[in-house]
């Protein structure tokens, strides 16, 4: 995330990877067919359930940007603008004055370029300039495209039991390999990389960094 150049909608963090970890861990413990299956099921569920709500959705912006919109006019509502040039403008803020150019939608507070979302600096010029503020919002927070995302279903797979044709008495009929389940208990944890750093433990103790704790301490004091 450090390294992408591209519009990160306020996303700073690869967070998604640890929900998503988070959303599959009930099934972790099954076997990978099942695993598989149940992502699906999942997936499937909530696809059609986002699908159904934006259904009913009249608003142009999805009902959380648009409850967002209307919390930053009502911030900026009593600030003074000051015109530049004709995309131009300063904002004239309580603590601080802010630039904001309508024409390549920058604001010198940044958040209008991390959100690729009209600030309140941006949303005060924008009616000054007698234009819509929803021509400034990104076309991906609108209802549109909300829909457009949810608009392809991933299908049903019916389980279908065939009986065993008999093809002979000297036909091979491949069977399951034999499997042996491992002793203990099956692991829930993903495998860290070998980036991520591990807390060390201290003994309160001995003062030792060896595992252990003040609990299980042996060491002579």
């Amino acid at each position: 995330m450090a390294y992408f150049n591209g519009e990160r909608f306020g996303e700073m963090t690869n967070n998604l990877a640890e929900s998503f970890n988070n959303w599959v861990l009930p099934l972790k413990s099954l076997p990978i067919l099942d695993i598989n299956d149940g992502i699906r099921v999942k997936s499937m569920a909530s696809i059609a359930a986002r699908k159904q709500d934006a259904q009913e959705w009249l608003s142009e912006l999805c009902p959380a940007i648009e409850k967002k919109l209307k919390e930053n006019l009502e911030v900026g509502r009593h600030w003074r603008v000051s015109r530049s040039d004709t995309y131009v403008y300063e904002v004239h803020c309580q603590k601080y004055n802010s630039m904001v150019n309508l024409e390549t939608r920058f604001c010198s507070c940044g958040e209008w370029q991390l959100y690729s979302f009209p600030c309140s600096h941006a949303l005060v010029v924008i009616q000054q300039h007698g234009s819509s503020p929803y021509l400034y919002v990104n076309e991906l927070y609108k209802v549109e495209k909300y829909r457009e995302t949810y608009s392809f279903p991933i299908n049903p797979l019916p389980s279908i039991s065939k009986p065993v044709h008999d093809f002979g008495r000297d036909a091979v009929i491949l069977q399951p390999p034999l499997t042996r389940r491992p002793l203990g208990r099956p692991r829930k944890k993903r495998f860290r990389k070998r980036s991520e750093k591990t807390r060390v433990i201290k003994c309160g103790r001995c003062g030792k960094c060896e595992g252990h704790n003040r609990k299980s301490c042996t060491a002579p004091i």
